[in-house]
């Protein structure tokens, strides 16, 4: 009712029922609107919209949660978390936004599109975007840093300054910047808790959202062991076989040890594992243990390979040489390496692919656990003679 803008026992015309209909169609709530009066009064019909999208703010300086919900469903009825991809409740949620940043002394455009791929969880939303001005991160207040950390503290706190504010990941970005770079002198209690300054810090160039980052940095501690789980659905061994083809000091040895852990059950299919490290920490000889928490999550298969922009004759051979057959446990390795080894198979393949930009594209998908994988062929740019 109130969406629609009806109030109950209410005179109406046939064009105030006809402007009424229009409002709610117009939220792009409902696929379908009717409506028909009899003497018991007047009948709406509604079919629900058949996607509505959760919304993501990319760089607003509001805080995303319970409390600006409340706010957006009590201008907007029907909101209830879910929008669709257009329509009057997302434009009017942008203008709603405007006036809340207005009212904190920021003249803002607000945009919103429907975008995939936002976040870690890779979700597809209605993204909500300040387009002008530019909004990023402020100066960044310290406090616990010690005299030895000082000047690599100051020069990272530099480099973050003034780089693009997401609404979502800048405070937890920043809390593991600075986390790693502790750890990666030997830090491995360090621990690092980061808060928004308010109010941001407006010009007529930007809006600058400053930060807070205090530092309980601990003691200097040396790696000891790293406990694999008996029992492991990927063997210790495996993972070891996968770290042994790193380069020899490409990174911290307890963060190659998790990365070739995590490829080991990538290989297997296990798109979704999880690997976490405990520490333990022995003060009185300064090295810390850590053991290796696993969840692999379900397992994803093969489902369908395509070669997009490949002449046919050269779409076959590279269907012949495809060997992950459908059904099989997804192994993310083998796509990337599959360009290479094809070539070696076929030399007409091989003067062909000489000529393309090759990339692929790899489509995981969460409720099937199929995975479909697009290769695409683009032609190399020829130099000038």
């Amino acid at each position: 009712m109130a969406a629609a803008g009806l109030k109950a026992d209410s005179r109406l015309t046939a064009s105030d029922i006809k402007a009424h209909a229009k409002q709610l169609n117009d939220t792009g709530m409902f696929a379908l609107v009717k409506y028909s009066s009899d003497s018991k009064g007047l009948l709406f019909t509604l079919t629900p919209a058949a996607q509505l999208y959760p919304t993501h703010l990319e760089n607003l300086p509001l805080k995303p949660g319970k409390e600006l919900d409340e706010k957006l469903h009590e201008r907007f009825p029907l909101y209830h978390g879910l929008l669709p991809a257009d329509g009057s409740m997302v434009e009017g949620i942008c203008r709603m936004f405007e006036e809340i940043l207005a009212g904190g002394g920021i003249r803002a455009t607000v945009k919103a599109a429907l975008t995939s791929d936002l976040g870690p969880q890779k979700i597809t939303a209605i993204n909500f975007e300040v387009s002008s001005p530019p909004v990023r991160i402020g100066a960044i207040q310290l406090a616990g840093v010690s005299a030895a950390m000082q000047a690599n503290v100051n020069s990272l706190a530099d480099g973050q300054t003034g780089n693009p504010f997401d609404t979502e990941s800048t405070a937890i970005g920043l809390q593991h910047a600075f986390e790693q770079l502790y750890e990666d002198q030997g830090y491995a209690a360090v621990q690092v808790s980061v808060t928004e300054i308010e109010p941001p810090v407006v010009s007529d160039q930007a809006v600058d959202i400053p930060f807070a980052v205090a530092i309980k940095e601990g003691g200097i501690y040396k790696l000891g062991t790293i406990e694999y789980p008996a029992g492991a659905l990927v063997p210790r061994a495996e993972a070891q076989k996968v770290l042994s083809k790193y380069p020899a000091g490409s990174g911290r040895p307890l963060d190659l040890f998790l990365l070739a852990v995590r490829d080991a059950y990538h290989a297997r299919g296990y798109l979704d594992c999880s690997v976490v490290p405990q520490p333990s920490f022995n003060e009185a000889t300064h090295i810390v243990n850590y053991s290796v928490e696993i969840s692999p999550g379900e397992v994803y298969r093969m489902a369908a390979v395509h070669f997009d922009g490949a002449p046919d004759a050269m779409a076959a051979k590279l269907k012949n040489a495809w060997k992950l057959a459908p059904g099989e446990a997804f192994d993310e390795s083998y796509v990337s390496s599959f360009a290479t080894r094809a070539q070696k198979q076929d030399r007409a393949l091989a003067k062909w692919m000489q000529t393309v930009i090759v990339t692929d594209d790899v489509k995981p998908d969460p409720d099937t656990h199929q995975v479909n994988v697009i290769f695409h062929f683009a032609k190399a740019a020829q130099g000038g003679r």
